[in-house]
Parts: structure tokens; sequence; C-alpha cells
């Protein structure tokens, strides 16, 4: 019992760092900015009185005035906080107080070892550090870095020392320092009998029991009443507050103790194969939150995907269409937890799941679990028609991306060469099923591909005399939006020269077209946009699905009668939308794979689970083309312009990776500009097998 105690303090003191020292190193920072500029003040009164009076003092420059007067605001900005910090700490900056103990060289010293904290100019800029294309300004965060953890341990251990001393000789030579100015009897427990200050010191000089030494101490601080400034007693209380926060560091008995109780035979903490095992398939947007948000919980964690990389898929058909390359909107999967130490990356195809043996069939491998996260996401669906698959791909992967660029960017080369005009019209119209986000997305920039990104660069044919052929099934696109912006959307396209079909059902696909009912279109494009299928969950756990064969949920994301296993993301059917279903998608998936987190988070710290999941709808974008797009924000209804502003801002600031979203605004920029598309490549074999 007293282990478990010891042990849940232990998991305890890290969060109360991280909580505690943003504060901390905020209020240092402020509190050194207004020492130095009540130091220049009176400095420069000093000055003009020496002057007034022939003292022959010597009076500061205009840019010693300036120097001195920016110092403060930058401090407490938090820019340029650690040269500042060192110039103050070697140099003195004048004659500013260095504090009993030199508690204000203490304060200093941290300032250039742990930065400014989080709130800070610092702390915004360098995020960018790390991938500003310049090495040697990308090498100022690895050295602070390093900094902060080789000099912080012995900076910790000398300002321990330095604190155990001061109080030692305190105690000894002037018992008054601690005299209160009012008597009380608790402070007059805690100040007069100096074996507390003796234990005190042992405690803080050897790091046994820091935290509360060093609480204790700081309660007497205020008690000190004249026998010390203001600012001196600020001063010993932000040491000795950040050293609560901090605790002894690395060579400290705490430490020790800390190493024993965590590594110990009988301790669970002492290995992760003895923590509860929770396997996460699916490295989708609904996973990696899954992942994240057991990043401090007791238990290891395996991530399975069949691909080794996470894709932003709100942006893949911008890949089909040569205006992103792959690398811009995938990041790999074990980079985003390369500092999560719980988590085991798979590559690896999922085939099915054994219930009774609570077990993942990997292959030929089986995988134990004791929490099971199913974000296997979803697929095409041709509803029923899967041969259609060959002669019109969908768009769910990287490979499907590129696929279907190397099929848009065939097709006009072949109508350079094609043989006659009813060849060349074929390899020239281009037909995408489905009017939701991705068909419309699909359709305009495929138009703006032929329109504007290709012009004077075919000899035989002009480009712009392309077709692309929207149809559609239902009365509007965009049906999931209000009538208005489908509406507006429609205009969009129709503007962008698609040609829209609404109330359209396509009947059958081929190699040469597509038959509408009466009609029959010759294209040797078709692309499919028109509806998804879940990942057969369901049938691995054996369970109800929906029209969908989505995997029916509880209001906990939970899947009935079986114990520890979650759905979430476009495989789950989960009504968590004020009774309604939770639609397909990131924001929705993200919201789940945090909810799901939280559900085993809980039940691993034994604590009641959270209360049902509910779906907050932030709202819905589409983009058609060049300042063409439509948004639903809550109440807001946007088109045009603002709306294509706002949807590129959005999906800027959703990207996974600074270096990623600097590279899609650079190529956005390129494409704006100049009406090129950076990535016309054609990387597919299959396309020239189907060109011969």
């Amino acid at each position: 019992m007293l282990r478990n105690a010891f042990k849940y303090l232990l998991r305890f003191a890290p969060k109360v760092r991280a909580l505690c020292m943003p504060w901390l190193l905020l209020a240092t920072r402020v509190w050194f900015g207004q020492v130095v500029l009540v130091h220049q003040i009176m400095a420069m009164a000093e000055s003009h009185q020496g002057g007034v009076t022939g003292a022959g003092l010597h009076a500061p420059s205009s840019v010693e005035t300036a120097l001195h007067g920016i110092v403060p605001l930058l401090l407490t900005a938090g820019l340029l906080t650690r040269p500042i910090a060192l110039v103050l700490l070697v140099g003195g900056y004048g004659s500013i107080a260095l504090g009993p103990g030199g508690a204000t060289l203490v304060l200093l010293a941290w300032l250039v070892v742990l930065g400014p904290g989080t709130f800070s100019l610092d702390a915004m800029l360098g995020r960018g550090l790390a991938w500003v294309p310049l090495g040697p300004v990308r090498q100022i965060r690895k050295f602070y870095e390093l900094i902060e953890r080789y000099v912080s341990p012995a900076l910790l251990l000398v300002s321990r020392a330095g604190i155990a001393a001061s109080l030692c000789l305190a105690c000894a030579s002037t018992p008054s320092l601690f005299e209160p100015a009012v008597h009380h009897s608790l402070a007059t427990l805690f100040v007069y009998p100096s074996w507390i200050a003796a234990m005190l010191a042992f405690c803080i000089a050897f790091g046994c029991m820091t935290r509360p030494a060093m609480f204790i101490y700081a309660a007497m601080v205020p008690l000190a009443g004249i026998a010390m400034s203001m600012d001196d007693r600020l001063a010993i209380l932000l040491v000795l507050l950040t050293f609560v926060a901090t605790g002894p560091g690395v060579i400290s008995v705490d430490q020790l103790f800390a190493h024993w109780v965590l590594n110990s035979p009988g301790s669970a903490e002492g290995g992760l194969d003895r923590h509860p095992h929770v396997v996460v398939v699916g490295g989708g947007f609904g996973g990696i939150e899954a992942v994240r948000g057991l990043r401090n919980s007791q238990c290891r964690i395996t991530l399975i995907d069949q691909r080794n990389h996470h894709l932003f898929q709100p942006l893949l058909y911008q890949i089909a269409t040569a205006a992103l390359s792959p690398g811009e909107i995938a990041t790999p999967i074990r980079s985003l937890f390369r500092g999560q130490r719980n988590v085991l990356v798979r590559l690896g195809r999922v085939t099915g799941i054994d219930t009774a043996a609570r077990e993942v069939l990997v292959g030929a491998t089986r995988l134990e679990f004791d929490y099971l996260v199913l974000a296997t996401g979803a697929r095409h669906s041709y509803f029923g028609n899967d041969h259609w698959a060959p002669y019109a791909p969908g768009l769910k992967s990287i490979e499907d991306a590129t696929s279907i660029r190397s099929r848009l960017l065939r097709a006009f080369e072949e109508a350079e060469t094609a043989a006659d005009e009813a060849a060349r019209a074929a390899w020239l119209t281009f037909i995408v099923v489905g009017g939701g986000p991705t068909g419309i997305e699909l359709a305009g920039a495929i138009a703006e591909l032929a329109h504007h990104g290709m012009d004077q660069e075919y000899r035989t044919f002009d480009p712009s005399k392309s077709r692309v052929i929207l149809v559609h099934a239902g009365p509007r696109v965009l049906p999931t939006f209000p009538p208005s912006l489908s509406a507006a959307a429609e205009r969009s396209l129709r503007k962008l020269g698609v040609t829209v079909h609404l109330d359209t059902r396509v009947l059958g696909v081929d190699e040469d077209g597509a038959d509408l009912g009466k009609d029959r279109i010759a294209s040797r494009t078709i692309l499919w946009a028109a509806g998804v299928a879940a990942s057969p969950v369901a049938k691995w756990l054996n369970q109800p699905e929906d029209a969908s064969g989505r995997i029916k949920v509880n209001d906990d994301l939970s899947v009935p009668a079986v114990e520890g296993v979650y759905a979430i993301g476009d495989a789950a059917s989960s009504l968590g939308w004020n009774g309604a279903s939770v639609p397909g998608l990131a924001p929705a998936a993200k919201q789940q794979g945090k909810y799901a987190a939280r559900v085993i988070d809980a039940q691993l710290a034994g604590r009641p689970r959270p209360p049902p999941f509910r779906y907050r709808h932030f709202g819905s974008l589409a983009t058609i083309g060049r300042q063409a797009a439509v948004a639903e924000i809550g109440p807001i209804r946007m088109w045009g312009a603002p709306a294509w502003w706002f949807w590129g801002a959005a999906h800027i600031a959703f990207l996974t990776g600074g270096p990623n979203r600097l590279k899609v605004i650079l190529d956005w920029l390129w494409a704006y500009v100049t009406y090129r598309r950076s990535t016309r490549l054609i990387t597919d074999p299959a396309s020239d097998r189907r060109s011969d």
C-alpha cells in the first residue's frame, strides 16, 4: 500500500512540473524585467542629479538608454531570454543586487539553462527552428536542449548546496532572519527551533524529501519581516518554489529512491512488459489520437498499420491532380511517436481478431491484447459492382492518388498522338462519379489543370477543350451541406467549365466509357468518388453492422458483448451526434480517438468512465477551385473567396509537421501565381499498360 502511494506521487510529480514551471519562469522574467527597469531609472536619476550638481557622473548615451529600456521588455516577453540572462549573469548589469545567498544568480542561471518557459516568444519561435532551412539556425535549438540536459543536474546540485549552506549560516549567525514580525503560533513552531533548520538543510543538501523541505523553507520566507527587502524575499521564494516544481534533480537521494520504487521486482513500472497491452489498429486520424491520448497512461501500446505513414486525407485529391507531392501530406508514423516511449509501431496487415483468445491476427502471427482500438477506416464502395474498380479507381491512399495522377497526365499525352478526333475526345473527357466533397474537389481541380495549368504545352490540341463531367445520383451536390452552399458550389463548378449531371445514376463502366441510363459517354478516364464502405471490422468480431458496413458501438464507443474492444472513425457506427450518426470526417475520428483513450486510461487507473461520447461539429469545408469554396462553421456560411482562404488556412493548420506546412504553402503560392502544378509526374506503370 505504501509503495503504491509512493508510485502515485512519483507519477504525479511530472504533472506538477509541467503545470507550475511555465508560470514560475514567467514570474521570474517579469520580476527581472522590473528590477532592471527600476535599476536603470535610478541610474538615470543619479546621473541627472550628478549633472546638475556638477558631480561629474557619466550620463548614459541615447543608445545606452534605448538598450537599457528594451531589455525589460525583452525579458517580460521572453524574447532572446537566454542571451540576455547570460549577459546579466556574467556582467551583473551594473550594480543589480544579487540578493541573499546568491538567489538572483541562481535565477539567472536557471533562465540560461531552462530557458524562458512556454509563455514566451522564444518558445513560439523555437518550434520553427527545427525545420528552418539554414543549418546553423536549426542547431540553436539542439544546443539549448544539450545545455538543459547536461548542465541542469549540476546546476540543481550546486543550487541545493548553496541553499543548504545559507540556511545553516543564517540559523547559526543571524537568527533574526527567521524571526517573524507578527508572532503566530504556527509560524513560531516553524521558525524558532534551530533543529528544524538543521533538518531542512540536511534534506536540501542531500536531495532527500526535497520538495517538502523546500516548501517548508518557502513558507518561512514571508515571515522574514524587515530582515529582508521585498525583492530579496521574492528572489528566494522563486528559487524555492522552482525546486518544489522541478524536484532535486538526478543527483539526489530522491532520485535513487524513485529508481528503486519504479524498478523493484514487485513494481509494475519495472518494465513495459508488465503493463496492460493496448493494441491500436490503424494509423489514421482516430488511431493517432488514441495513441497520443495514452501517452501518460500506465500501459504499453502497439500501433499496427499496413503502411508506414500517417496520411492527411483531406488533401489527397491534390496529389491526384498534380498540385502536391506525397511527402507533403504524409508523415512517417514512427517519427510521430519518437518521444513516446510506451509505443511500439508495427508494420503489418490485420486479417482477423480472435475474441476468445483476445488476439489480433497480423498475417501469420498473433498479438495478445488487453484493450483493442479499431480505427481501420473505410474503403471504396461500388454498390455491388466491384468489377468497375479497374476502370474507375477511387481515392483513399497515396497509391490511389499517384495512380490517378498518372492516368490524368497520360490522358493528355495520349491525346497528343491520337489517331483521330474521336479517340482524342475520349482521352480528353474526364468523368467524376459522386457529388460529395471529394467529387467536387476532384472535378474542380481537373478543370483548373486542363483549362489553366497546361496552356501552350501541347501542339496538336488545346487542353482547355477538355470536358470534365460530374455525375451525381442525388438532386444536388454536397448533400450534407445547406442547400444555399450546394447551389453556390454548383455555380462555381459550372463557371470552371464542369458539366454537372444531377439525378443521374451510373449503370455501367468499362475501359471505353460510362453508361448513364440512355446516354453513353466515351471516356478513357473515370474516377470514383460515389461511396465508401467500412473495413470488415464487424465481420472480424461477428457483430451487427449498418448499411455501410460499419460496426455498431455503444455510447462509450465500445463494441457490444466484447470487453475492452473499441471501434472509432469510419469503422464505427456511433449515435453520438445528438442521437444522429457521427459523420465520417477527420475531426470526428480525432474526437473519438481522444475519447477512447480517456475511457481506457480511466479503466487503467481505476477511475469511473467519462460520460458518453458526444461529437462536437465545428463545421464543414469544401473547395472547388481558385477562390471558390464553401464553408459552414456553426451558424456562419461562406462561399467564394472568403471560404477559399479559410479552407486553405484550416488545412495548413491541421497538417502534421512544420516542414509539411511550409512546403504546402510554397507549392500553393507557386500554383496561385503561375497557374502551374509542381508535381506533374507519370510514375504508375499501370497507366502505361492501360494506354498500350
